[in-house]
């Protein structure tokens, strides 16, 4: 809360308690002068106004401190026991002054002195109370403040109360004797009704009952409006001194990388902070699977989670279902058996990722970085570098080639080149092409075992 709102709202707090002592001195004077219980009952609502008044004006203050150690949501529930006290106050009140009009209604007779102080003190105090509840009511709503909008809510009701002891004061004057008493039981009636729907709100937020659907509704809507996100998983959203808080878990892909993950969930923060002010939220996302997942993607994911090094990753559909070959690299496993139960793993994993998998074929392999060395400096000296480049570049969808590798394994010769094609070719024509090419290059050159072709689109300078 910055210090600016803290003042206004303890401002407005402070001229409440300043208007509440005006008003019950004088109506407390002019009612013992007349002998007016609708009066009377009302300098009685304005004491108690006055308790509530500074009730509300120590819950504001206490309210804007900050969360500490051991007040992790901050002290704003102090605004919210605060209107709850004054509730209990505004009943007992009731109570009295209904026990009294029933006593003058049938036990009893008062005589009222009805003058024209009579009217000025209850058309002042409507005046005064219309202007305050406008008050409280605007930094109320400003603030989101429950203690000042019980304020102004209070004083709202007290214009109400204050009309029906001016009607009861004309009806005396005219001879009508227990309309005085009756106007006190329409007071304390009114008064029932607003501390009764008054503390239920209060109980609510006390015993964190979600607040405003509208909002909380919102909240969804804005923490949904990412495409990336798959579901909304739990929403938790509670009410506190004005300020809400608000938990949610959503379900983000999880193939998504960590910081597109982080970026997504501040998106959601911001959208929801600028729903009303005072809230804070926190975020946290569990991976789920998502439409867009691969069959291989599910694949990688299994040997991820196994902490299993794989390649050469092929997937086939039959008819009886997903057939898959895949090489498992083995570096720690000392035994054919420890490398099969290893391999095992894998294959659990990747059958609880894909429902209609029918086999698994699994080629065990030991790491190939140890068995890679580099060509030798004979190849760049022979004529197969030529060779190559010329046979490539003598294909008619070939516009030019080079960057030429060539490496050698133990499992025979790589070559890898760089070929320019026309950039009319469709994708599916370029693959087909390329495809072709590597399957030539192995007939022609029979000591090739492995050949890779990386395409470009022919450049500018060449048309």
């Amino acid at each position: 809360m910055t210090n600016f709102s803290s003042r206004e709202k303890n401002t407005a707090a402070l001229s409440s308690v300043f208007a509440a002592v005006f008003l019950t001195t004088f109506k407390l004077i002019v009612g013992v002068s007349t002998g007016s219980l609708g009066i009377l009952s009302e300098a009685a609502h304005s004491g108690l106004d006055l308790m509530a008044a500074g009730m509300t004006l120590f819950a504001v203050r206490a309210a804007d401190k900050p969360a500490d150690s051991e007040h992790h949501y901050g002290h704003g529930k102090f605004e919210n026991i605060s209107a709850l006290f004054e509730t209990f106050l505004l009943l007992v009140t009731c109570f009295l002054i209904a026990r009294e009009a029933f006593s003058r209604l049938f036990f009893k007779e008062v005589a009222i002195q009805v003058t024209t102080w009579s009217f000025v003190v209850m058309i002042t105090s409507i005046a005064i109370d219309f202007t305050r509840s406008r008050m409280l009511s605007r930094v109320a709503k400003k603030y989101h403040s429950q203690a000042l909008e019980a304020d102004a809510l209070h004083f709202s009701t007290d214009i109400l109360s204050s009309s029906v002891v001016i009607v009861g004061l004309v009806g005396a004057h005219f001879g009508v004797e227990f309309a005085d008493p009756v106007a006190a039981l329409g007071v304390s009636i009114i008064v029932v009704v607003i501390s009764l729907r008054l503390g239920k709100r209060t109980i609510d937020v006390l015993v964190d009952r979600s607040p405003d659907p509208a909002l909380v509704k919102r909240i969804r809507e804005a923490a949904l409006q990412a495409d990336e996100i798959q579901e909304l998983k739990k929403l938790r959203v509670r009410d506190s001194g004005g300020r809400i808080f608000v938990d949610m878990v959503v379900g983000l892909p999880r193939l998504l990388p960590f910081e597109q993950a982080h970026k997504l969930m501040d998106g959601i923060e911001q959208r929801v902070r600028k729903l009303r002010d005072g809230i804070d939220i926190v975020v946290h996302a569990e991976p789920v699977e998502s439409d867009e997942e691969t069959l291989l993607d599910k694949i990688r994911l299994a040997a991820e989670r196994t902490k299993s090094k794989i390649h050469e990753v092929e997937a086939y559909s039959t008819e009886s279902g997903i057939v898959v070959d895949l090489h498992l690299e083995v570096e720690d496993a000392g035994t054919i058996e420890e490398a099969h139960i290893k391999a095992d793993e894998l294959e659990e994993a990747i059958r609880s990722q894909i429902g209609n998998l029918d086999q698994i074929f699994i080629h065990i392999d030991k790491s190939p970085a140890d068995t890679i060395r580099t060509a030798s400096s004979s190849f760049r000296d022979s004529d197969l570098p030529r060779k190559l480049l010329n046979y490539v570049g003598s294909k008619i969808e070939v516009v030019s080639c080079g960057n030429l590798n060539i490496t050698e394994s133990s499992s025979g010769i790589r070559v890898a080149m760089t070929c320019e094609l026309n950039e009319t070719f469709s994708l599916a024509e370029t693959v087909r092409i390329v495809n072709e090419l590597e399957e030539d290059i192995i007939k022609e050159f029979p000591q090739i075992t492995k050949a890779v072709i990386h395409q470009e689109p022919v450049s500018h300078d060449k048309k």
